[in-house]
Order: C-alpha cells, then structure tokens, then sequence
C-alpha cells in the first residue's frame, strides 16, 4: 500500500474514532498520521538517491519506483546542487560495462547508457575509472 493510501486510511480512522474535529484527536494519532508520511517518504528517497547514485536513468527508476519521471529528475537536480550526486558502483556493474565495452561495435557512452538503462554521465564516470585502474595495472 502506498504511503498515500496508508495515510488516507489513518485519518478515516482517526474521524471515526474521535470525531471530525482534529484538535480533539490524541496528540499520538496526530503525530502517527504525520510522522508516517516522513518516514515513508524519506525512505523511499533513500531508495531512489540509492538508484540515482549507480546511475539509473530518471525514466528506469520512475517505473520501477511508481514514481513520476519529473519528481526523480527534481530529485537528481537537489543532488547535483548539493554536491550528493557522487555516481557509485559495485564490481558487479563494473563487470558489465566491460563486457558491454568489449561487445559493441565501437561504442559510444550514450549506446552503452542505453543498453544499461542508466545516465550517459554515469557511463562516462565509470568508464574513466575503468581506463583509471587499466593505466595501474600497465605501470
């Protein structure tokens, strides 16, 4: 149930049960029905920040989130004004982009974005990272 309906249906409950005044409501119910909504919705951030950081593109992660592609890209945005947005990876993704690297016919980093369903600025990160660690392992 999304956070939305949750909260719906805590203050159906809460005009049920204690009237349709809300500053008759106990001070636990009223702060049950605010505090859910925050907790929810900074957890769900904590999600979608985790996705922006290894790159997802605004449109992947909307759909996998049931989230709208312009409240991702507004949430990339107060990343990137921040200075948050720091693209991560595990070796795992590491892995792929070098086998996609290695696979494609020259490839181009908004190719190979594409076929990752991730941000073309991601792709370029790692793959600079990647020449990074070949430039060690060469020395």
């Amino acid at each position: 149930m999304s956070s939305n309906k949750k909260m719906a249906a805590a203050i159906r409950a809460a005009y049920a049960n204690y009237g349709d005044d809300p500053d008759d409501w106990p001070e636990d119910v009223k702060k049950e029905i605010r505090g859910q909504t925050e907790e929810e919705h900074t957890a769900e951030n904590n999600v979608l920040c985790h996705m922006i950081w290894h790159g997802y593109t605004n449109e992947f992660i909307a759909q996998e989130r049931s989230k709208s592609p312009d409240y991702v890209r507004s949430l990339r945005g107060k990343m990137r004004r921040k200075h948050e947005l720091d693209y991560q990876t595990t070796p795992d993704e590491l892995t792929q982009l070098k086998y996609n690297v290695a696979h494609m016919n020259r490839p181009n980093n908004k190719e190979i974005a594409s076929v990752m369903h991730r941000d073309k600025d991601w792709v370029r990160c790692m793959r600079e990272k990647l020449r990074e660690a070949d430039n060690e392992a060469r020395r």
